[in-house]
């Protein structure tokens, strides 16, 4: 099964330029909204609901569709493919581990043991330069949660409302997101990996 993933470059015109939308995520630092196709969903659907849901803007329209990333996941990862505990052992009467990881995300996976892989998954304090660890869970999850494909989409979404500069959006883990409008020109700096997807469609976004 290939997961599917939509990132949003939301630009709007402005006297100093295009500009695009970005959002400094409390922890992961400086970010382009995307996020994951549901069961049943099409990308263009889950563009529109995924870039309203982290920015709460409602007039956004797709003005083009950008390209691909065929399989993002990297020699060693796999991704979530239902909402899952990660388990203390390799077996689903174990005590699980708290909290519940959701569809969609990204996992280091190691040796296999029966129906269970070896997965390491940790969150930091702050991103791109962690002071410490928040989060480390050393578990296991079953293969029958697990895929080995991820295809990311880009889409270019035009706004169509008036918004401040600025704003906070409350998101997810009680997180609150802080959205600005930034210059295309120069290139802005978001997190890596997303790096990697603006240098993909920069020259395309400048078009």
């Amino acid at each position: 099964m290939t997961i599917h993933k939509v990132t949003a470059f939301i630009t709007r015109e402005h006297p100093e330029g295009r500009q695009i939308l970005l959002f400094q995520h409390p922890q992961a630092g400086v970010q382009i909204p995307a996020g994951t196709v549901d069961e049943g969903e099409g990308w263009e659907t889950a563009v529109i609901r995924e870039a309203t849901e982290e920015t709460g803007l409602t007039q956004l329209t797709i003005h083009r569709y950008l390209g691909k990333i065929e399989n993002e996941l990297a020699a060693g990862e796999a991704i979530l493919n239902q909402d899952s505990h990660i388990f203390s052992q390799p077996d689903a009467s174990s005590l699980p581990f708290a909290p519940l990881m959701s569809r969609g995300m990204t996992f280091e996976v190691g040796e296999q043991v029966g129906s269970f892989h070896h997965t390491i998954y940790t969150e930091y304090d702050q991103l791109p330069n962690p002071t410490q660890i928040t989060l480390h869970i050393d578990g296991w999850l079953p293969e029958e949660c697990l895929s080995w494909r991820k295809t990311r989409h880009y889409v270019h979404l035009h706004c169509h409302e008036e918004t401040p500069d600025r704003w906070t959006l409350p998101g997810d883990r009680n997180h609150l997101f802080a959205l600005f409008w930034a210059n295309l020109q120069p290139k802005p700096t978001i997190v890596p990996p997303q790096t990697r997807w603006l240098d993909d469609v920069y020259e395309l976004l400048l078009v």
